[in-house]
């Protein structure tokens, strides 16, 4: 985009009433010629379209010639006096501009102490060009922070601080905080779950259900036995169970045999099903989202060159009144999960223009695609924007840091993210009509109802913190200090299964990916850049790939000896290990979690330990209103190209690269004066491994006091509580 002409901005509007005068008359005018002169156009409001030698000539000046002031010769001479005080004014301002640009100038370069707070540049910031304040450093909002990491985490202690001192403590406030934030007010029994939740729970986040709320909208659209009847349905699709509610008991009924997921959901409501009207509720026995309502064009009557606004609804429409009847669980080639859900996302959506599905980098083979920021798989790829210096300054995108996860990103704007996750490539069928399945994880898209898995309500041992412990096995805790912990990233993790429509999709799968980076053996060099809290400053370090891999990251796909599935990953290039106990990840300050084909069942387990959970996922689930990426978590992009230097902010480099001349290293930023860090949760100055442990500590208590066995309870009870409104007749 080229850069805006700050010359063609209007300076006076068009419909002014104010007289156009002519300039000073150069005593060169005549001399010049027609072609000389310069022209001015009316719609810079200055001069309008007037020739010089026409003064008399244009009607608004003729018409004032009988005014005090008189003829053409007075207006000349004002004008000269205007054009002197003009000129002298213009000959103190440009040197004191010119002095005060010194000055800032000579600040940025270090020769003079700056202003602490670019006081200077905040208040000269409505003068001055944006092009000029940049090159200043400035912008006019006050200091820029040494790092980037910083920021998100003042943002975040800030955001979380202000969730809990909001939260509503009396019904009276419960009840208009629910009104001002949805606009209706709160259904029957509303006031039954607030006491359960406060008094019986001892439950915090009692206003914090905006996730919810918009799980429910596209149903408010619905008949109460509308839902009914696409329930009844939902009946006989497999992989769906049903929860039935009669006279304040309930039931499960499940045609696959797969009873985890529906008699979870029933102890859940165990406590308060007494309290709740007969319905039912279609349990999806599958962790990933079932539910993608396709989309059409609305038609309106003038398309047809008729008065009025949208054609009337005909009901034997399909889109109307849908049917399921005889719906095929699975894909066998017969479409695929990614067409559906272009179906689903707007009609002027990149993802519903586009003619072909975006091909995965590395089913391609030779042809590599650059999706999203995603590393190129080229070994000779640059890993510096500068050539031929004996200097290292990363690529962009590395050096880019996540706000939240994806499962806030708008993935039909964004097409291209569906390669690089499992999800989009299921051999599930969905389901392309607004059915109510109750699902405990979902992409961006999908209409599923959320709710708390069962590998949460009750978890195995694959997905339990402290299992040997709680079993006896071991007598002390199997968690290591903080002190104790490796300075490392630790991932383990299986094959992902029942994604393969269409195939040949796999390795740009979140898992395959995470894997190969992780364990690159080339020697390209990787730029790292670590952060100095002493000086605030950026340091870079060009280190061969495969040390930086060595030193800072173990990551592999698990696998069992006996399924004969060992060799064949290796044949593939993955690194193998066989399956280890969770209590293994707690030997490292940093532990990742990715997404499984839905969510990852380990994500609370992890979230439980004293290490800091590094989460990339496309999955929303019932918790997700409920964390603060940077308090609670860290959040990592699809791309992973920003890991590493989450790595060394927190943690700086390695100790084998600190010792070893060779790799080159750069002072990126070495700001003066060092600008104020935040302070650690203890008060002490900023140092990244206390940083690191803070959102270790915080996420663990987040675990253990806002997502417990209870917070679950009373997350369903209120979706009871809406769900029995939807599905009830006014007069019942």
């Amino acid at each position: 985009m080229s850069k805006p002409d700050h010359s063609a901005i209007p300076l006076q509007p068009a419909s002014s009433t104010t007289p156009i005068l002519p300039p000073p008359e150069s005593p060169d005018t005549h001399s010049m010629g027609d072609s000389a002169r310069p022209v001015f156009s009316s719609q810079y409001g200055g001069y309008g379209s007037q020739n010089y030698d026409d003064d008399d000539k244009d009607p608004l000046l003729s018409s004032s010639t009988g005014s005090a002031g008189g003829g053409p010769g007075a207006r000349r001479r004002r004008n000269s006096v205007d054009a002197d005080s003009k000129g002298g004014c213009l000959s103190v301002l440009v040197p004191v501009v010119a002095i005060i640009a010194l000055l800032l100038l000579l600040s940025r370069m270090s020769i003079i102490p700056a202003p602490s707070t670019n006081l200077l540049t905040n208040q000269l910031s409505p003068f001055l060009p944006a092009g000029f304040l940049a090159f200043l450093g400035g912008t006019g909002v006050g200091p820029k922070s040494p790092h980037p990491i910083i920021p998100l985490i003042s943002q975040a202690n800030d955001k979380w601080s202000n969730v809990l001192s909001s939260q509503s403590t009396t019904f009276d406030r419960a009840t208009k905080t629910y009104k001002s934030r949805y606009g209706i007010p709160p259904p029957p029994g509303f006031d039954k779950w607030f006491a359960f939740a406060i008094q019986g729970r001892n439950h915090t986040l009692v206003d914090e259900y905006d996730q919810l709320m918009a799980d429910l909208l596209p149903y408010r659209s619905l008949s109460p036995s509308e839902i009914r009847r696409r329930t009844q349905e939902l009946a006989q699709v497999p992989g769906i169970s049903i929860v039935s509610i009669r006279n304040g008991a309930a039931q499960v009924h499940s045609k696959s045999g797969k009873w985890a997921p529906a008699l979870a959901f029933q102890q859940m409501i165990g406590t308060f099903v007494r309290d709740l009207p007969d319905m039912d509720i279609a349990i999806n026995e599958k962790p990933e989202g079932r539910v993608l309502p396709r989309r059409q064009r609305t038609v309106l009557m003038e398309d047809y060159g008729l008065e009025g606004d949208e054609l009337a609804p005909n009901m034997t429409d399909p889109m109307i009144r849908p049917t399921i009847e005889g719906f095929k669980p699975e894909w066998q080639r017969d479409g695929s999960v990614w067409d559906a859900f272009r179906r689903s996302c707007p009609t002027t959506s990149p993802s519903r223009r586009l003619v072909e599905t975006v091909r995965s980098a590395e089913a391609g083979g030779a042809s590599i695609l650059q999706v999203q920021g995603r590393a190129s798989s080229k070994t000779d790829a640059p890993t510096t924007r500068r050539k031929n210096t004996n200097q290292s300054y990363p690529p962009t995108r590395e050096l880019t840091f996540s706000h939240d996860l994806d499962s806030s990103t708008d993935i039909c704007a964004n097409p291209s993210m569906h390669s690089l996750h499992s999800a989009f490539f299921s051999d599930q069928r969905t389901i392309e009509h607004l059915y109510p399945v109750f699902s405990p994880s979902k992409p961006p898209g999908y209409a599923d109802i959320l709710i708390p898995s069962h590998h949460y309500w009750a978890p195995s041992s694959e997905f339990t913190y402290e299992w040997e412990m709680m079993k006896g096995r071991t007598r002390e805790p199997t968690d290591l200090d903080w002190g104790v912990k490796k300075s490392t990233i630790y991932w383990r993790g299986k094959v992902t299964r029942g994604a393969d429509t269409p195939p040949g999709r796999a390795p740009s799968f979140q898992k395959q990916r995470l894997v190969k980076m992780a364990n690159e053996a080339h020697t390209t060099n990787r730029v790292l850049v670590a952060f100095d809290p002493k000086t605030a400053g950026l340091i870079s370090a060009a280190v061969p790939t495969n040390e930086v891999n060595k030193a800072t990251a173990d990551v592999a796909m698990a696998c069992d000896p006996n399924l004969g599935e060992c060799s064949y990953l290796r044949s593939l290039g993955y690194r193998v290990e066989p399956p280890g106990p969770l209590s293994e990840a707690w030997k490292h300050k940093y532990v990742l979690d990715v997404d499984e084909i839905g969510f990852s069942p380990r994500f609370l387990a992890l979230m439980e330990s004293k290490s800091a959970v590094v989460k990339s996922s496309v999955q929303k689930e019932f918790w997700s209103g409920w964390a603060i990426p940077w308090k609670h978590f860290i959040p990592l992009s699809p791309s992973y190209a920003e890991l590493y230097n989450i790595q060394t902010f927190f943690s700086g480099f390695p100790s084998s690269f600190t010792s070893n001349s060779s790799y080159t290293k750069t002072v990126l930023t070495k700001p003066h004066p060092i600008p104020i860090l935040p302070t650690t949760s203890d008060g002490e100055p900023f140092a990244g491994d206390r940083a690191l442990r803070d959102i270790a500590e915080a996420g663990r208590e987040w675990r253990q006091q806002h997502v417990r066995k209870a917070d679950m309870e009373c997350y369903v009870y209120r979706l009871m509580v809406e769900w029995a409104a939807l599905t009830t007749e006014a007069e019942e």
